[in-house]
């Protein structure tokens, strides 16, 4: 995924926690804002993302084409400074107030904060098996399993008979099925766990927020 595939779509955002969304980030490390966006995908803690190419203000289109996080503090978009066109002062300017108008925090990031090791590393392993096909089945028996608490990927292994369970839990996190302690590799003693109520609740108000975005956007997503 790059800046400049993502701007030529027509709608002002993507919403890239959908299946049509995730399948744009592709595969490859050619950009930051990429990896960026994976990163922010597996994270537990965001509750939405989107990339959004513009945000309406006083009736005109103001260029944006950053990522736009909802965390538990707000909604926040990351300008990755080394793959974005300078800005002359008035752009800079409408930028600021649109986001400020839309209640957008501004976070800059660089290529150093975005491929800090470990996790970046870590994110990318996960992402690897994006694309892999698991059942319904097998789901919802991982589902099960994890219901009453989280396990080592190699008990939940052998709970629901899969001996190559570490792709498989990788597909889930990169689905928000599952989560897990990005600080450390996902390996066979790593711990992995069903998103908690608490995500499901954080996912009832993304509802509200995408919603409430799709408002501010003039109906588009």
């Amino acid at each position: 995924m790059t800046q400049a595939k993502l701007s030529s779509r027509p709608s002002r955002s993507i919403d890239l926690l959908s299946a049509a969304g995730r399948a744009l980030l592709g595969d490859g490390n050619e950009s930051n804002c990429r990896r960026l966006a994976v990163q922010l995908l597996v994270d537990p803690g965001v509750r939405s993302l989107s990339f959004v190419t513009s945000l309406p203000l006083a009736g005109e289109d103001v260029d944006v084409r950053m990522l736009v996080a909802e965390h538990d503090d707000g909604l926040v978009a990351y300008d990755v400074v080394d793959e974005r066109d300078d800005r002359d002062i008035d752009t800079e300017g409408l930028l600021l107030i649109a986001l400020d108008q839309h209640h957008i925090t501004l976070r800059a990031m660089d290529a150093l904060s975005i491929c800090a090791q470990p996790i970046a590393r870590h994110c990318e392993r996960i992402w690897e098996h994006h694309a892999l096909n698991v059942g319904h089945d097998l789901r919802a028996r991982i589902e099960r399993v994890l219901e009453r608490e989280r396990l080592s990927a190699r008990e939940l292994g052998h709970a629901v008979g899969e001996r190559n369970i570490v792709p498989i839990v990788c597909n889930l996190i990169c689905k928000r099925v599952l989560y897990c302690d990005l600080s450390t590799s996902l390996d066979l003693d790593a711990w992995v766990a069903r998103r908690s109520d608490r995500a499901v609740a954080s996912s009832l108000r993304s509802r509200k927020t995408a919603q409430f975005m799709k408002l501010k956007l003039g109906g588009t997503t």
